[in-house]
């Protein structure tokens, strides 16, 4: 069980700010920290991993293992609430990066399209999820 919250700038039913918690919270949590550009936070000069600067044109041939790594540790330092990590990069297709993220609360797969930068939870995932949930 995941005991975590993060406050949204949406607002809910109610007119009442938004909070996400549980599952939901940890997906926004863990793109946040992947789309942060390290030195934002002054407090935490080295948090981010800066995915739209760092990985989005960038042609090496070990990018993936650098990405991966990246995540694993900004993960272990900063969201350890989420127990051990283990992260999986693999290109599935020209431009579209699958994410898999395993925690001790369960998996988190995100899709990344390098040409839009977008980073999305992949939608079986959420699927999955929900039938998990129930």
């Amino acid at each position: 069980i995941i005991i975590m919250e993060v406050h949204t700038l949406s607002l809910n039913d109610f007119n009442r700010p938004k909070v996400l918690t549980g599952n939901d919270a940890a997906y926004v949590a863990i793109i946040y920290l992947i789309y942060l550009e390290k030195g934002k936070f002054q407090s935490h000069p080295d948090m981010g991993v800066g995915i739209r600067s760092r990985y989005r044109f960038n042609s090496e041939e070990n990018i993936l293992d650098e990405l991966q790594q990246d995540i694993r540790k900004q993960i272990e330092q900063y969201l350890p609430e989420l127990g051990g990590t283990g992260v999986v990069c693999e290109e599935i297709d020209q431009g579209l990066v699958v994410i898999t993220i395993n925690t001790d609360n369960g998996a988190y797969i995100l899709e990344y399209d390098t040409t839009t930068n977008i980073l999305t939870p992949a939608e079986h995932t959420l699927e999955s999820l929900k039938k998990f949930k129930s």
